[in-house]
């Protein structure tokens, strides 16, 4: 059986990314330099993860300032691996770090990807954390009760990176 990591635990497979479980939130940290291979590996972990939540579970993709666009190779592995988690995957919401260009210009890659793809399940780009948070956790059970969770979870998260 796939061994879960912890709420602070960084996975130790994943190479130039920070991999780590929020309850039913998967968090993924890619800096653009993460090889296709490694998602492979991911989808496994979300499948594992979702047979332990009823509602399944959310992506949340944090996008750090430093990202670099990933390699050809590395978005037909990342396409393969969400086309793979639909039935588990209950919303995908990508976390763009910056407010500079770049940032926008990520944020409008991403918005005009989610409008020509339309994945089964509701995604967002965003650029703040809260927001990302708020979004998402209504999606994942319990509704507007969840919504009391976001400070726990930001915190978690927040901790998660800096022990990076």
């Amino acid at each position: 059986m796939t061994r879960l990591v912890a709420p602070t635990e960084r996975d130790p497979r994943a190479s130039h990314s920070n991999v780590f479980l929020w309850r039913d939130v998967f968090v993924v940290v890619d800096n653009g330099k993460v090889p296709a291979s490694n998602y492979r590996t991911l989808k496994q972990r979300v499948v594992d993860q979702a047979s332990g939540f009823e509602h399944g579970v959310g992506c949340l993709t944090i996008v750090p300032r430093s990202a670099m666009p990933p390699p050809e190779d590395v978005r037909r592995a990342i396409g393969d691996a969400l086309g793979a988690l639909a039935g588990n995957l209950r919303c995908l919401c990508w976390l763009i770090e910056g407010s500079a260009f770049q940032a926008a210009m990520v944020r409008g890659v991403l918005s005009g990807i989610r409008m020509l793809s339309r994945p089964p399940y509701p995604t967002l780009v965003t650029g703040d954390m809260d927001e990302a948070l708020t979004w998402m956790l209504p999606y994942l059970g319990g509704g507007a009760s969840r919504l009391a969770e976001v400070p726990l979870a930001r915190e978690q998260i927040r901790r998660s990176r800096s022990s990076e």
